[in-house]
């Protein structure tokens, strides 16, 4: 009599591959997310470790959300072309602009604060616009225009402001704006985040923002699916022109006074937020919501350092080397899109 054939019940050795690759890919993408702010917390645990008795102390953490309020406008002003493609490294010659009418209206001319303010906020307003309209209709590439506009900005603001640091009294009323608190958190931190959170709100949730998005991703393909690509392009370098214009008189009523090279040293700080924060939330995808973690990530980062006895060049090194990380971050990103695409 034959032997019954045995039946192996176990399950094959696959079986489990799928569910533990969905898993796998779940906690990567997790990782990706949200990365970014579980180091946020582990560099603020660090110092605050490392310096217990001043770091984690309140009045640090209303110091680091004031001063970085002018740096994150700055670095949402960079996000918005970034979103659609494009560079504008005009945005720190435009906030030195807004920044010495701002003050110099006030101070030499005599000017009230709303005017002086407006003046500053319209005249980066028309940086933007001759910006989109460099790079929409005449096709120039967007670094080269921007640092061509941004060159010539800063001859402007030389010549108005003597190529001086202008300083005098300013109404009480108008420094307030940027010195003063509400419920114990500075104000420039408030107004920042209003801000991200419309840029983030519009990005991500209307209509308009998934334009961007697809003229970031693809211009060709979007301008086929009916998207007006050089509309959207010339509104993103507008729009980054009010957020450095509205950077510059923030500035002003932090500081009280106006110097017409401060924007250069903002901009490496607001590139580099820009791009690591591409690699939060959204990896791969600028955003609002990852460039001000950014901002105050890299803030935070710079002062535990400096508390720590780090000379004054670490900010510098920091920086940029953020900004190297940052690009070697979403190079990796795409190039792990390509491979699952593929």
């Amino acid at each position: 009599m034959s032997a019954e054939p045995q039946v192996d019940v176990r399950p094959a050795a696959g079986a489990s591959q799928p569910d533990a690759g969905r898993s796998s890919e779940r906690a990567g993408d997790l990782a990706n997310r949200y990365g970014l702010l579980v180091l946020f917390v582990a560099v603020v645990a660090l110092f605050s470790v490392l310096k217990p008795d001043t770091f984690p102390a309140l009045e640090n953490a209303q110091t680091i959300a004031s001063a970085q309020g002018v740096i994150a406008l700055l670095a949402l002003a960079a996000t918005l072309p970034l979103i659609v493609g494009q560079f504008d490294v005009s945005i720190g010659f435009a906030l030195g602009l807004s920044q010495t009418l701002c003050a110099g209206l006030m101070i030499k001319n005599g000017w009230s604060a709303v005017p002086a303010a407006a003046a500053g906020v319209a005249s980066c307003i028309v940086i933007g616009a001759v910006n989109g309209l460099l790079v929409t209709k005449l096709r120039l590439n967007s670094f080269i225009a921007t640092l061509g506009v941004g060159t010539v900005v800063l001859g402007l603001t030389q010549v108005y402001g003597n190529d001086e640091t202008i300083s005098g009294a300013l109404p009480a009323s108008f420094t307030s704006l940027g010195q003063n608190q509400l419920l114990e958190i500075p104000l420039p931190f408030l107004y920042v985040a209003v801000v991200a959170l419309v840029v983030w709100l519009a990005m991500e949730y209307t209509s308009w923002g998934r334009e961007c998005h697809a003229t970031g991703g693809n211009p060709r393909a979007a301008l086929l699916a009916g998207v007006r690509t050089e509309r959207v392009t010339f509104q993103c370098f507008v729009l980054a022109g009010l957020l450095s214009g509205v950077a510059g008189v923030l500035s002003v009523t932090i500081l009280g006074a106006a110097a017409p090279t401060v924007g250069l040293g903002a901009l490496l700080p607001a590139y580099a937020a820009a791009f690591l924060g591409a690699t939060a939330f959204r990896p791969g995808r600028f955003n609002a919501a990852g460039t001000m973690l950014a901002i105050y990530l890299l803030a935070t980062g710079v002062t535990g350092l400096q508390s720590l006895g780090a000379k004054f060049y670490v900010e510098q090194l920091f920086y940029g080397g953020a900004l190297l990380i940052a690009l070697a971050a979403s190079a990796l990103v795409e190039r792990r899109r390509g491979i699952r695409a593929a």
